[in-house]
């Protein structure tokens, strides 16, 4: 196994509480990047900072080349009249959703190109690049509902505190509006669909054959195309909150002491000392200051490298399980920047 980069599967979007865990055990985390040299216009504190040290990185599996910049004026245009097309792209209705959701793609397609007939591939991997960047606008919109539904929350229960003046304050309900559970899976299913649709078509194959994912239903489908005969590693408790540390230094002295048990894992994982790994990780980050999650890892059979399209040497697919939501991770990044901040 590969333990330089895991391929987080199939986000395009960070997220800091998937990606803390992760860079624990890996040197470089890995998001697909749907057009080449176009980053996130604002990526989350932590994301941001593992960015810069160079441990979070972008592949784009299928450069557009000369098409760059068509296929950006389309998504530029999509966002300044997103519900023309996000909604039945995203959500699909009927029976025949993945028909109706492809002829719609197709035909936003064919209005970038002017009207030209192109090759198959071509148009796969536009109808690809369509779907994670419209999937990423919807998150972005539906994040910045949520925002706003958490401050007008905020407000309202330190309102009502005020006014009832009552050791037990009035607690509103915070969570914020999403879409349906049934929305939220096909969306899932759709944005894999794609992700993988980039990597078959790819220029330059994944040199990592660790994929990881932070979504059950998408696990559950990449273990079940695996043919259901992958055969179960080991579970590894990881730290999932940053807390009060300096990341990259306390990374760096992590990866440093537990350098030998890493490469033990990645080569004989069934051998994996678990009671060693256990104290050497609550030496570095005590689960009362860090909580903890764990990554699932399975090996699936080199028959299944299709799944991936990884290497002959049989693809390996993680579950990141019970990490810490994006919400708690920012607010441990407000609460710091406020302790470093002159008064």
């Amino acid at each position: 196994m590969n333990a330089d980069a895991v391929y987080i599967v199939p986000d395009t979007l960070p997220k800091d509480g998937v990606l803390f865990p992760l860079v624990q055990c890996f040197n470089h985390a890995v998001y697909i990047a749907p057009v080449e040299n176009e980053l996130p216009e604002e990526l989350p504190p932590l994301a941001e900072e593992l960015q810069a040290q160079g441990v979070l990185c972008w592949h784009c599996p299928a450069p557009l080349g000369a098409d760059r910049e068509r296929f950006l004026r389309l998504i530029s245009e999509l966002r300044q009249r997103p519900g023309e097309h996000i909604s039945l792209t995203l959500a699909g209705t009927g029976g025949r959703e993945e028909e109706s959701q492809n002829g719609i793609i197709s035909a936003v397609r064919r209005q970038a190109a002017g009207g030209r007939t192109e090759t198959k591939q071509t148009d796969a991997l536009w109808q690809a690049r369509l779907v994670l960047k419209l999937a990423e606008i919807a998150e972005r919109q539906e994040e910045e509902v949520r925002q706003s539904l958490r401050r007008i929350a905020l407000r309202e229960q330190e309102l009502f505190s005020r006014l009832r003046d009552v050791d037990s304050p009035f607690c509103p309900h915070t969570e914020a509006a999403s879409s349906s559970p049934a929305d939220d899976s096909r969306r899932m299913r759709l944005r894999l669909k794609a992700w993988r649709t980039l990597l078959t078509f790819s220029t330059e194959p994944p040199p990592a054959t660790v994929f990881v994912t932070a979504a059950r239903e998408t696990f559950d489908s990449l273990m079940e195309e695996g043919g259901g005969d992958a055969q179960p590693l080991l579970t590894l408790p990881l730290p999932a909150v940053p807390a009060a540390c300096n990341v990259a230094e306390k990374r760096e002295v992590f990866h440093r002491d537990a350098a030998t048990l890493l490469s033990g894992l990645f080569r004989h994982p069934a051998d994996f000392p678990a009671e060693e790994w256990n104290r050497l990780l609550d030496a570095h980050y005590p689960a009362a200051e860090h909580s903890r999650c764990r990554l699932s890892l399975h090996r699936l059979p080199e028959s299944a490298a299709h799944v991936l399209c990884s290497g002959k040497q049989g693809t390996i697919i993680g579950m990141l399980e019970q990490h810490v939501p994006d919400e708690t991770i920012r607010q441990w990044a407000k609460g710091l920047l406020e302790e470093i901040s002159p008064s």
